[in-house]
């Protein structure tokens, strides 16, 4: 696996061109930067969620912990690597600024995880360039299904996935998000 893509090079509207560098992560190399995305990222996610909902960390996470959750379930969201998985690090002038990779679930089968940007580096196409990219991986993989879960106070994510052809669907076996969410929860799944 290769240990850095070439460069995205974008010209923003705001004038600014961007480098962003798609960097496959790896295990236990990059573990301390993904324990700080992964927890920057779920507790953006449930402190929406808590919020809306009024559930307490301590209903999702084991002992409301995030940070502690985040280090064991690791392998799982990177999974193997090519042609099973593969989980991306962008980086802007070798900052990180988002995540986000796919898994295999079952045969044919991938599951979307973790696409985030963070918050200083949202509104210039981030998120859709990745989710484009990992559609394609998917593709080259050879999966012919891809599923993802997300946040329903996601909003702007779930008009993105509408976008791209994505369409509601039930839980599926292999979520990670806990039976007390899924009444609530947004499951989608896309033929690619």
């Amino acid at each position: 696996m290769p240990t850095a893509t070439l460069p995205i090079v974008r010209q923003h509207g705001t004038g600014v061109v961007m480098a962003i560098v798609f960097r496959p992560a790896r295990l236990p190399d990059d573990a301390a930067l993904l324990i700080d995305l992964n927890s920057e990222y779920l507790e953006f996610v449930f402190a929406g969620v808590a919020a809306r909902f009024g559930v307490a960390l301590a209903d999702i996470f084991p002992g409301g912990d995030i940070r502690a959750y985040v280090p064991g379930q690791l392998p799982k969201t990177l999974g193997p690597g090519p042609p099973e998985s593969l989980f991306y690090i962008l980086e802007d002038a070798g900052q990180p600024i988002g995540m986000g990779g796919l898994r295999r679930v079952r045969d044919g089968v991938a599951e979307m995880k973790r696409v985030y940007v963070r918050e200083t580096a949202r509104g210039r196409g981030l998120g859709r360039l990745l989710i484009d990219r990992l559609i394609a991986d998917a593709r080259r993989f050879g999966y012919g299904q891809m599923l993802l879960d997300t946040a329903p106070t996601l909003e702007t994510a779930i008009a993105l996935y509408l976008r791209l052809g994505f369409a509601p669907i039930s839980a599926y076996p292999e979520v990670e998000v806990p039976a007390i969410m899924h009444p609530n929860w947004v499951f989608m799944a896309k033929t690619l």
